[in-house]
This record gives C-alpha cells, sequence and structure tokens, in this order.
C-alpha cells in the first residue's frame, strides 16, 4: 500500500488545533520555570560584578608589579563575561517577550476554538436527540407495518389452504368415480378371462394325455437306438486304434527313408567334392612343378599317415610365407602403439567410472526428488481435501490418487471431486462453476505449500454464481492476512470484497485515466 501527500499540520484541523493548544499549555509552565531560572542566574552574576572594584584590584597591582599582566588578563576576562552575560540578559528578555506574545495569541486562540468546539458539541448534540427522536418513530412505524404484513400474510395461508383443500376434495370425488368405473370394467373382464382358462385348461388335459403315450412309444425308440450306437461305437474306436497304429508304422518308415537319402545325398557331394579337389591338384602340380601324376601302387599305403603328413607341409608353408621381409622399426612401432593401448585403456576406465558416478548421482537426484515430490504431494492432497470442503460442503468428498506402481515423477494423477448429491464418475461430469471451484481448491491447496506474498488472478470467477463467489471471496479474505492478490474481474460480488479497486476510464476520447477506489469500513464520519 502506497500513500502519497504532504503530512497534515495539527492546526489545519478543529482536533488539531485543539491538541496544539493543550501542548502549548502543557509546556508554557516549563518555559517559565526555565524563564524564572535564567533570571536567578543573571541576578547572581550582576551580584558577582557588583562586587569587583577596579580600584583596588589596581592599587594591589602597583603592589604586586609582577603580577600585573595576569591581573590585566583576569579584568579583560571578566569584561568579557560580563558582555556576554548583558548579551544573554538581553537576548533572553527578548526571547520572554515572544513568548508572552505567543502565549497570549495561543489564549486568544484556545477562547475561540473552545467557543466553537461548544457549539459544535451543542449542534451535535440537538441532532443526535434529533435522529433518536426519528429513530423510535420508524421502530413504531416498522413494527406496525410488520403486523399488518404478518396478519395479511396469515390471510392469504389461509385462504390458500381452504382453496388447495376444496380442490383437493373436488380432485378426490373425481378420481374415486373413475376407479368405481374401472374396477366394474375389471370384474368383467375378469370373469371373461376365467370362462377362457376353463376351456383352455380342459383342451391340455386332452393333449397331455395324447403327450404321455407318444412319450412312452419314444422313450422305447431311444433305448434301441442307444443299444445300436454303443455297438457302433466300440467298432469304431477297434477300428480307429488299428489305423493310428499303421499311421505311425508308415511315419516312422518314411523318417528312415529320409535319413538314408540324406546320407546318400552327402556321399554323391563328397565324392564330386573330392574329385574337383583331385582334378585341381593334378593340374597345380602339372603347372607348378612339370610333373605329371599317374597312379601308383605302394607298399605302405595301408600304414601311411596322411593326415601327419598333411600338416607338416602346411607348417612348413605357413611357416615360409611368414618369414616374409624384416622390419627394422617393429620394436619402436610396438612401444608406441603399447603407449597408446594404455592411454586409451587409462581413458576407457576414467569414462567407466566417470559413468558410474553419473549413474549413482542420477540415481540419488531421482530418490531424492521422489522423496521430496510425495511429501508435498501428500501436504497438497491434505490442503486440497480441507480447501475442497471448504468451497463445498463439510460431507463431500474430494481427494488427489496418484499412478500405482509407477514412476512418481511421471505417473498420473487423478482428481477426484465428488460433491454432495453427485457420484460422478469423472470430473468432466461437474458443471463449470464445480470445475472451477475444484481448480481453485487445488491451486490454494499447491499456494499453502510454497506460499508467496503477492498473487494475481485473472478472470477466475467468471463461470461461477453468485453463491460461489461468496465462498471464492472467503477463501480469498483468508488467505489475503499473509498475501497480497491482486483480481482481474468484472464481477460485482467480487469487487464489493476487494479493499481497493482500480480501473481505466476514457474520460477525454483518446485519452485514458486509471482511477482507483479505496473502501475502509472504519470511518468515522463527522456532521459539520
Amino acid at each position: 500500500m502506497i500513500e502519497a501527500g504532504s503530512v497534515p499540520r495539527l492546526d489545519d484541523s478543529l482536533f488539531g488545533r485543539k491538541q496544539l493548544l493543550e501542548n502549548l499549555s502543557t509546556e508554557f509552565p516549563n518555559h517559565e520555570k526555565a524563564l524564572i531560572e535564567t533570571q536567578n542566574r543573571i541576578t547572581n552574576i550582576d551580584n558577582l560584578l557588583s562586587e569587583i572594584d577596579l580600584k583596588i584590584i589596581s592599587e594591589q597591582g602597583r603592589l604586586l608589579i609582577n603580577d600585573l599582566a595576569n591581573v590585566d588578563k583576569q579584568i579583560a576576562q571578566f569584561e568579557f563575561e560580563k558582555q556576554k552575560a548583558d548579551d544573554e540578559i538581553e537576548k533572553i528578555q527578548h526571547e520572554i517577550k515572544e513568548h508572552a506574545a505567543e502565549s497570549n495569541l495561543f489564549d486568544n486562540k484556545k477562547n475561540k476554538l473552545e467557543s466553537l468546539l461548544n457549539t459544535e458539541i451543542a449542534l451535535r448534540d440537538s441532532e443526535e436527540r434529533k435522529k433518536q427522536t426519528l429513530d423510535e418513530e420508524f421502530s413504531e412505524f416498522e413494527k406496525n407495518y410488520n403486523q399488518i404484513l404478518t396478519e395479511r400474510n396469515e390471510l392469504k395461508v389461509r385462504i390458500e389452504r381452504l382453496v388447495g383443500e376444496k380442490r383437493n376434495t373436488e380432485n378426490a370425488i373425481k378420481r374415486a368415480e373413475e376407479s368405481i368405473v374401472a374396477i366394474s370394467n375389471s370384474i368383467s373382464k375378469r370373469k371373461e378371462d376365467i370362462e377362457a382358462a376353463e376351456l383352455e385348461i380342459k383342451l391340455i388335459d386332452e393333449q397331455l394325455v395324447t403327450q404321455e403315450q407318444n412319450f412312452n412309444e419314444l422313450e422305447d425308440a431311444r433305448k434301441v437306438l442307444n443299444t445300436q450306437l454303443d455297438d457302433i461305437e466300440a467298432r469304431h474306436l477297434s477300428l480307429r486304434n488299428d489305423v493310428n497304429e499303421k499311421e505311425t508304422n508308415l511315419r516312422s518308415l518314411r523318417k528312415e527313408r529320409e535319413v538314408v537319402s540324406d546320407i546318400i545325398h552327402k556321399m554323391e557331394i563328397t565324392i564330386k567334392e573330392l574329385d574337383i579337389k583331385s582334378a585341381n591338384l593334378i593340374d597345380h602340380i602339372k603347372e607348378n612343378y612339370s610333373l605329371t601324376l599317374e597312379k601308383k601302387e605302394f607298399e605302405d599305403l595301408q600304414s601311411f599317415d596322411f593326415k601327419q603328413r598333411s600338416d607338416e607341409v602346411l607348417d612348413l608353408k605357413t611357416k615360409v610365407k611368414n618369414l616374409g621381409p624384416i622390419n627394422l622399426v617393429a620394436h619402436s612401432e610396438y612401444e608406441e602403439e603399447r603407449e597408446r593401448l594404455d592411454f586409451l585403456h587409462k581413458q576407457r576406465d576414467d569414462l567407466v567410472e566417470s559413468e558410474k558416478d553419473v549413474v549413482k548421482t542420477i540415481e540419488e537426484i531421482n530418490n531424492t526428488a521422489q522423496a521430496q515430490f510425495s511429501e508435498t504431494f501428500e501436504k497438497i492432497r491434505g490442503h486440497f481435501v480441507k480447501i475442497f470442503r471448504t468451497l463445498f460442503n463439510p460431507g463431500d468428498e474430494a481427494d488427489l490418487k496418484i499412478e500405482e506402481n509407477a514412476d512418481p515423477l511421471e505417473a498420473k494423477i487423478e482428481i477426484i471431486a465428488k460433491p454432495k448429491g453427485k457420484r460422478p464418475t469423472s470430473i468432466e461430469l461437474l458443471s463449470g462453476g464445480e470445475k472451477t471451484l475444484t481448480a481453485i481448491a487445488l491451486l490454494f491447496a499447491i499456494y499453502l505449500v510454497k506460499p508467496s506474498p503477492f498473487c494475481i488472478l485473472d478472470e477466475i470467477d467468471a463461470p461461477l454464481d453468485d453463491a460461489n463467489i461468496d465462498r471464492f471471496t472467503r477463501i480469498l479474505d483468508d488467505f489475503s492476512k499473509d498475501t497480497q492478490f491482486i483480481v482481474v474481474t468484472h464481477n460485482k460480488r467480487t469487487m464489493e470484497a476487494a479493499n481497493t479497486l482500480y480501473g481505466v476510464t476514457m474520460q477525454e476520447e483518446g485519452i485514458s485515466k486509471l482511477v482507483s477506489v479505496r473502501f475502509n469500513d472504519d470511518l468515522d464520519f463527522v456532521n459539520n
């Protein structure tokens, strides 16, 4: 709240002048006492000065030639103090004259103000007596008017009750006549129904005898057919077992044939591969060694180890191939590569440790955030239930539910609001005003957890009716003890609840002007 303007002086108003006069009356004895003390001090100084005889001092100075300079200084000092005392006496006498003039002026003002105050008090007493007389007359008139209005209302109620009783009696008579006619028609219809039912019973009895005979015949035929069915099922089961056994044997034979066929096929492929390898070897030897292979019989063919010889040949070929050219800088390159490898391993270890630290930090942050979220959620939930029942009724139900078996930071939150007399399955089924009040309850529930000294609400009361506006303004009044609210609104009831109104008007075309109105219930009105 900002207040501007100069501070009013005490003599600007009637009560201020009276207060100023009382202050001056209180301070006047102090000034008189100070004046008396100053006069006494002046008298004492005069006595001291009169006691000083310059001639005696001069004679003593002649006798005391060595102290002449000191005596002259003391005389000069005494003269200076005397002159200073004279100036001070003159100044104090001037102040006494000014205070005396001010005192006379204040006495005149005091007399005028007292007379004016007595006149105002007399006028006020007169007006109060007139007001009291008018209030008594108004109370008497109001009492008579209320009595006449009560008698008139009682007569109206009595007339309406008699008219209603007459109307009810006529309607009862009419309904009774209609009931008599309906009962008569019903009795005749019931008689016809009884006769038709008796004929239908006879026909049913005859049909029942015929159906019993047919049922006995069908029961005998069913027994014969059941016996035949049992024989047929037994033969079918035997045949089915034979068929299953033969099918099993057939599948086994087919599998064996497939295995043999696969083996024959693999062997044929192997033979063809060996033929191709043999032809390639013959061509290779002929090209490289200019030799022609011929089939020859060896005595040690059965004991010769072809695999061992093949391995030895392959080993020799590998050693020859691996010899190659000699690299003289291989050792230095190895050292460089080893250092590079060690550096990369160290960086990799640092990255792995950093990753572990980051993962650990993320887990700690998530755990802390989840704990703080759960704690804040429970606080908001409790405030939401309390404020919802304040805005609606104490018996209404409201709650906040978080999705189960899910991360609290990413889980869905369900808002449950069930006013008394309604049991909606979803908040979407509530009216616009109820949705708005629910949103306001949730907003202020969050606000209670983390309050702020300043809050702006923009058209939040637009969907609310008059009754809900009153609830909204009550909760605003409760929260305004600790928080200053600025509400943008067009609702009259919200404006009535505000302490200060700010609006923009255009008294002249093209020129906007800010206008403010402040409401204060504690103003005292004074009749002048």
